[in-house]
C-alpha cells in the first residue's frame, strides 16, 4: 500500500502542461467539475416545480405586459401581486441552489490553486484569432473559463437544468 502512493506520489504529469494534451486534459477536468456540480444541482431541485415555476413567472410576467399595453389598473395591480409572490417562490429555489454552490466553493479553490500552480503561465491552448485583452496564446485561466461555460451550458441542457420556455403567439 505505502509502494502504491509512493509511485503515485512520484508519478510525473508534466507531459500534461505540454500540447497538444493540456487543452484536452483541462477540457476534461472542466466537464468532470460541470458535470458533478450539475448533478448536485439536479439532486437538490425538484426540476418539474422549477420548470413550473418558470413558465408561470413568464404567464405572468407577459400578463403584466398586456395589462399595462391596455392600461387596466385593476389587472395590473392583481398580475404585480401574483409575480411578487412567484419572486419570493423562485428566491427560495436559488437559496437551495446557492447552498449546492457554497458546498463546492472551498474545494473548487483549493482544485484552482493547485491547478494554477501545476500549469502556471504556460500556454495551453491557442485561439485561432486574435482577441482583445487575451491574444492567441490562452494560459489555463483563460482556457479553463472557456471550457467551462460551455460545458456547463452543455451539461445543464442535457442534465434538463436549463430549458426553453414557449412563448404563446399574440392574436
Amino acid at each position: 500500500m505505502i509502494d502504491l502512493l509512493s509511485s503515485a506520489v512520484a508519478l510525473d504529469l508534466t507531459f500534461l502542461r505540454q500540447m497538444p494534451i493540456s487543452p484536452f486534459f483541462i477540457l476534461g477536468l472542466s466537464v468532470a467539475i460541470s458535470l458533478i456540480t450539475s448533478i448536485a444541482n439536479r439532486m437538490v431541485i425538484d426540476i418539474n416545480d422549477y420548470r413550473r415555476q418558470m413558465t408561470e413567472s413568464s404567464r405572468i410576467r407577459r400578463e403584466l405586459m398586456k395589462a399595462m399595453r391596455s392600461g387596466n389598473q385593476r389587472r395590473i395591480d392583481k398580475m404585480q401581486r401574483q409575480q411578487q409572490a412567484m419572486m419570493k417562490n423562485q428566491q427560495k429555489m436559488m437559496s437551495d441552489r446557492m447552498k449546492t454552490m457554497i458546498f463546492f466553493i472551498i474545494p473548487f479553490f483549493l482544485f484552482w490553486q493547485v491547478l494554477r500552480g501545476f500549469f502556471g503561465d504556460v500556454t495551453v491552448a491557442y485561439m485561432p484569432f486574435d482577441t482583445p485583452w487575451i491574444g492567441t496564446e490562452l494560459q489555463v485561466s483563460n482556457w479553463y473559463f472557456f471550457c467551462s461555460i460551455t460545458t456547463s451550458i452543455i451539461i445543464s441542457r442535457i442534465l434538463g437544468l436549463t430549458f426553453e420556455i414557449e412563448t404563446e403567439e399574440e392574436e
